[in-house]
């Protein structure tokens, strides 16, 4: 069995989380779904927006303050990508956050990335 789980406090919140899912369930996800969540998280500036993110939510020109992208489309551009992919909502105009059914998988993923990282 594969699991994740634990508790946090960010931003005011807090939340509880236990996932347990057998190899062979995982290995018979279709790939596509699976990629677009990988692809939209593995890029720097949209792993840096998610690590903004799931602590609190932040209206756009915060992000762009403390982002420091060339142009505001750049940004769009990587919310778009997050928000596709299900790992960002706008739960009001010109507000993003991470939706709370995907904040212990966007942490789990940093965890396993940074296990892996710190591997090689």
């Amino acid at each position: 069995m594969i699991g994740y789980g634990g508790e946090a406090r960010l931003g005011g919140n807090q939340w509880s989380w236990k996932v347990i899912r057998s190899p062979g369930w995982l290995l018979e996800q279709p790939a596509a779904p699976i990629a677009a969540v990988l692809a939209a998280a593995g890029h720097p500036a949209r792993f840096e927006i998610l690590r903004l993110l799931v602590v609190e939510p932040r209206p756009i020109a915060e992000l762009q303050a403390e982002l420091s992208l060339a142009s505001p489309g750049q940004l769009y551009h990587h919310l778009k990508t997050l928000s596709s992919a299900g790992l960002v909502v706008q739960p009001e105009r010109g507000v993003y956050a991470v939706p709370p059914n995907a904040i212990f998988p966007v942490l789990a993923l940093a965890a396993a990335a940074t296990d892996v990282a710190h591997q090689s």
